[in-house]
Formats: C-alpha cells, structure tokens, sequence
C-alpha cells in the first residue's frame, strides 16, 4: 500500500491510497468465500461452491466490486494508520481508480487534529486553594453527626417551622379531579429540606396538626409517569403531627454513639484528620485543573467543527437515551423546563469545547516531552482499579483485557503524565499565606482525575 497525505484549507486533509494488487488479491479471495456460504446454487452445498461458478452466476466484474467496497473502510484505516494523521471527522471515501489491471486508488477526506503549538509550558504560575483545617471545618461534621443521631419530639404549641417534620396524609388531584393511585399516609418530610416535591414543605411551614392544606406544586420534568412530568398538581394534605429535632449533647457519649473513640477529644482529633485528608485530596485535584487551564488560556486552538459538533451529538444522544428509559422524550424535558434544543446544545457545546482544548495541550505537552505509556502500565491500573472495586483482576491481560480497553486506558494515563509533568514544573502560590504548600505536597496524584476534569 501507498498512502500520501495532501493538506487542504483549514483542519481538512486527502489520504490518497494506492492499493496493492497483492492486496487486492486477499480482498477477493475473501470476498468469494463470503458469496460461497450465502449463495444458494443447486447442486452446491454453501461455503463450497467454486469460483468458476460464482463467476458464471454472477460475473468477476461484480465479484471485484464487491471486494472493493468491502475492503475500503479496512483499506482506510490501514492507510491512516501508515500516514500518521489523526482524523477527528467521518471519512468521506472517493473511488479514483478500479481497474482490469488490478490498480486501485481511492481517496478519503477528512477533518484532522489540529497541531497545538505549546510554549513556556513550564513555569506556569497559579494558586492553590486553602488547605488548613479550620475550626469551622471540624463544628459541621460535628453537627453532621449530632444531625445523624437526634430525636424527634411531638410539638403542641407552635406552628410548623423551618428544620421541624410534618407527617401527613395526602390526595393528589389534577385538573379538579382525584389521580388514581396518587395518596399516600404518614408521610414525613422537613420543612426546608426540599426533599419530596419543590416547592412542597415550604407551604408546610406555619401549619398545625389537623389543619388541612391545598398544596400546589410542579411534578418537575425528569418525573418518572411522563403524563405528570412538568404538569401542576394539588395535594390535599391532612397534618397529623407536627415534630421537632432533638440533637444529642456534644460530649463524650455522642463520641461513643457514632465513632470508635471514648472521648470527644478523640473523635475532633480524629475528624480533622480525615477532613485534612479530604482538602488535600481536593487541593490536588484543583492543582490540576488550574495548571492545565493556565496553559489553555495561553495556547491559541483553533477546534475543527466537526470534531465539536460530533461529540456534542453524542452528549445529546446520551441524554436522550437516559431519559427514554424513564419513558421521557427529550422535547417533552425541555418543554417543561422551558428550555430549546439550541439552549441545551448551547450549554454542552461549551463544555465540549472546554474538554476538547484541556485534551489537545495536554496532548501536545505528552508529544513534546515524548511520554509514553507500555501495555504493561496500563493493565496494571486496570487491575488496581478493579481490586479498589471488590473485583478480582485477570491475571492475563488476553483473558479480559480487549486492544481497545488497553489502548483507552493507555491514552488516559498518557494525559495524565502530561499533567503531572505540568504540575511538577508549576509555580504554585497559595490564596491564603497561612497554609504553605510545595510541590512535594500535590504529588502522587490519581491518574483519574482528568477523567473527572473531562479531558481524555
């Protein structure tokens, strides 16, 4: 095979290929093994019916055709393969070239990769967020645990106030008339907590046991019964019991109820360990994506609006397809949350953008400082990361590992490299002067976190 690649205006490109007739010969031979098992001719049993006849049928013209069409999309990505450009578009493959003489030449344009050129990729500057834990920090997860252990107690002498809970009975009606299986009993909700339906527990507030309301609210767009999403209804609700929370003291026995510590002292000192866990993890991860945003926004990128708009048509389809096995059409969606198709496309066609330019200087950091990542590497995490999720990995990568799953993997942890290399070469400064923080303090970062950041 001979491949030449010819550069047009803007992103687009030609791969120009040239088949060999050695080529051309594998096509055919295969292409008549596939006509023998699906031609049906008396007195030949499938799969053994000669060329002679197969030609005699149906003529080694159309044979030959055959194999050309069938062997085009193969043929292609061998060619781009051998080029070395990087389409980011659909093929659009023109036959030049079928001859007799067994010469064939086809072309395929497409849109390709951009090259990003990169430069004082190192030495970036940026800030680091606030690491130390605060005081404040440790008094909400306490709070958090007394919330997780406080009692209710019956309230006879006020009315209904926001952090208390209503349980009620309640019949929901639409259009005046009753909805058939919409009621319910004792239910409980907190008022302020938003919990049932929007809108709901704060008509609650101010209420008193036996008083009965009409509460109307939205079933919002993403309900399951799509007859209800985005439709008004009433609930007629019957207050029976209007309670408030009790927490627990803060002491030794809240220690003892909801940790494995004695003491109170314990627990706090055991709290801000984990919270200062919690930061640096959440620091690391900011440390990476200010670092990469610092080289986007120096880097000129000029995206290909193929490559946007196709990865924007994939995003819409995943929504669509999530919300029809809710039983939800996508115009039903927006039309209850009065919203276009232009708006939504809108929203994911900036974030799309985002990602795509993190992954293209990210990329072109990878190529320049020539990181690379083995097959080994990659099915190491691929067993790590498995083990971190109670599985148990193969032991060899052919017995579940698939070429694509390694070559996935491989692109990620690529990447990743390329940003722990941005980071190690940063110069980071932190918002606050109180909380130091070098760069021996943001490595060993998680190679998924630009997964998380969109890029890859």
């Amino acid at each position: 095979m001979k491949s030449e690649v010819i550069r047009g205006e803007g992103h687009s490109a030609t791969l120009k290929v040239e088949v060999d007739p050695e080529e051309l010969a594998e096509m055919l031979e295969q292409t008549y093994k596939d006509i023998s098992r699906k031609l049906k001719i008396p007195g030949f049993r499938k799969g053994k019916i000669p060329r002679k006849v197969i030609d005699s049928h149906l003529g080694p013209e159309h044979v030959r055709i055959e194999a050309i069409k069938s062997g085009l999309p193969g043929l292609y990505v061998k060619g781009v393969r051998e080029s070395g450009i990087f389409p980011v578009s659909d093929p659009e493959i023109k036959l030049i070239e079928a001859g007799e003489n067994g010469k064939v030449i086809f072309e395929a344009k497409v849109d390709v990769k951009p090259e990003i050129e990169i430069k004082d990729y190192k030495g970036l500057e940026i800030k680091a967020p606030e690491s130390k834990v605060t005081e404040d920090d440790v008094n909400d997860a306490l709070d958090e645990a007394r919330n997780r252990f406080a009692t209710l107690e019956v309230v006879e002498t006020r009315p209904a106030g926001s952090g208390d809970f209503v349980m009620f009975d309640y019949k929901v009606f639409a259009d005046g008339e009753p909805l058939e299986g919409k009621s319910g009993a004792d239910r409980m909700i907190e008022i302020g907590a938003d919990d049932f339906l929007p809108g709901f527990d704060e008509q609650l507030e101010g209420a008193r046991k036996g008083d009965i309301l009409d509460v109307v609210v939205t079933f919002p767009p993403e309900y399951g019964e799509q007859s209800l999403a985005g439709k008004p209804a009433t609930f007629r609700t019957m207050v029976k019991e209007v309670k408030k929370k009790v927490l627990p003291a803060l002491d030794d026995d809240l220690a003892k109820n909801v940790s494995e510590f004695e003491t109170l002292v314990e627990f706090k000192d055991d709290l801000r360990k984990r919270i200062a866990l919690i930061k640096e993890r959440t620091v690391k991860r900011a440390i990476r994506e200010r670092v990469t945003q610092a080289l986007v926004d120096r880097t000129y990128i000029d995206l290909p609006d193929s490559i946007v708009e196709r990865q924007v048509q994939r995003e819409i389809k995943k929504i669509s397809d999530e919300l029809s096995g809710r039983g939800i059409s996508l115009d039903d969606y927006l039309a209850a949350l009065k919203e276009t198709r232009y708006q939504l496309e809108k929203v994911i066609r900036d974030n799309v953008v985002d990602e795509l330019k993190t992954e293209l200087v990210v990329d072109a950091v990878a190529k320049a400082e020539s990181i690379e990542v083995s097959d080994e590497e990659a099915v190491e995490y691929i067993k790590e990361n498995a083990l971190a999720g109670g599985e148990n990995p193969a032991t060899d990568k052919d017995e579940i590992y698939s070429d694509d799953m390694i070559s996935g993997v491989k692109a990620n942890l690529r990447l990743s490299k390329g940003i722990d290399l941005l980071v190690e070469n940063a110069v980071i400064t932190c918002e606050s002067p109180a909380s130091p923080l070098t760069v021996a303090s943001v490595e060993d970062v998680e190679t998924g976190d630009l997964e998380r950041r969109g890029g890859a």
